[in-house]
C-alpha cells in the first residue's frame, strides 16, 4: 500500500499555492497506487483468479401420448367433374356418419383439404388425353382416446374411405414435459461442469449463465398408406396400434466459475 505525505507551499503566494496543490493532487491521482486508489498485488497477497468452464447438458423425457390423429381421404373419379364432386359428397357423408357412430364424443372430424383435378392418361402416338376428373376430400380425425385409432381405420374403411394415410400421436399440452426435460438437462450440464473442474483439481464456485438450446417433443407418426377395404362389414380382426412414448428432448449450455 502506498501512503502520501502532505506538502506545504510558501505562505507568501496564495494563488501559486492553490495552483500547485491542484497539480499535485492530479499527479497523485493519476499515478499508479496513488492516494486516491489503493491497489493490491494479487501475486503478493496470494489471490488466484478464478476461471470459467463451459459444459453442455442434455435430457430426454418419455411420456405417454394423450392425442392421436388419423388422416384419411375419400377419392372419387368420373368423366364429368360435377358427377365426381357429387359422388364424393355422398361417400364423404357416409364415412363421417360411420366415424361419428364408432367414436362417440371426444372425437373431432375436420377437413384436411379438398381438391378437384383433371386426370390424364398417356396414349401411345397421341400423347396425353383427358381421362376424367379426380376429387379428393381429406379428413383428419382427432382423438382424445389414443386407443381408438384402430377403430377409426376400421370404421372409415368399411364405410368406403379410399385411403388411410397416416396415424400420428402427440400431446395436447407438452409444456410440463418440456419443463421437466429442461430442468434435467440443466442439472446434467452443471454436473458435467463439476466433473471437469474436479479433473483439474478445482471446484464449481457458482453458475454464471445457462443457455437454452430448446426442448421440443418428437411426435410419433405411423405411416399407414393403405387403400381402404370395400364398403361394408368385414370379418377381419379389428385393427390395433401401439403408439409408444413421446420423447421430449432438451439441451442447454452451462457456464460456471471454478476455483481451487
Amino acid at each position: 500500500m502506498m501512503t502520501c505525505s502532505s506538502l506545504a507551499a510558501p505562505a507568501s503566494s496564495a494563488p501559486i499555492r492553490g495552483a500547485l496543490a491542484v497539480l499535485l493532487l492530479l499527479a497523485l491521482g493519476l499515478a499508479p497506487g496513488g492516494c486516491l486508489a489503493e491497489s493490491t498485488d494479487s501475486t503478493d497477497s496470494g489471490v488466484i483468479s478464478a476461471t470459467r468452464i463451459r459444459a453442455s447438458g442434455e435430457a430426454v423425457v418419455v411420456v405417454a401420448p394423450d392425442r392421436a390423429w388419423v388422416d384419411l381421404a375419400i377419392v372419387t373419379r368420373d368423366v364429368e367433374a360435377s358427377r365426381a364432386v357429387e359422388a364424393n359428397a355422398g361417400e364423404s357423408k357416409r364415412v363421417t356418419t360411420a366415424l361419428g357412430k364408432a367414436l362417440g364424443q371426444g372425437a373431432e372430424i375436420s377437413s384436411g383439404g379438398y381438391s378437384l383435378a383433371p386426370n390424364y392418361k398417356y396414349i401411345t402416338g397421341q400423347g396425353q388425353r383427358l381421362d376424367g376428373f379426380i376429387v379428393r376430400n381429406r379428413l383428419r380425425v382427432t382423438l382424445e382416446d389414443v386407443t381408438a385409432a384402430g377403430r377409426v381405420i376400421d370404421a372409415a374403411s368399411e364405410a368406403g374411405a379410399s385411403e388411410i394415410q397416416q396415424v400420428s400421436y402427440g400431446l395436447a399440452d407438452d409444456a410440463p414435459a418440456q419443463r421437466q426435460a429442461l430442468a434435467d438437462a440443466t442439472r446434467s450440464g452443471v454436473e458435467r461442469a463439476g466433473v471437469m473442474a474436479k479433473a483439474i483439481d478445482m471446484q464449481v464456485i457458482r453458475v454464471l449463465s445457462v443457455e437454452d438450446s430448446g426442448a421440443a417433443p418428437a411426435p410419433i407418426v405411423r405411416e399407414v398408406r393403405m387403400l381402404a377395404k370395400s364398403a361394408g362389414p368385414s370379418s377381419a380382426p379389428p385393427t390395433t396400434l401401439s403408439p409408444g412414448g413421446i420423447r421430449v428432448h432438451a439441451s442447454v449450455t452451462v457456464y460456471v466459475e471454478v476455483g481451487p
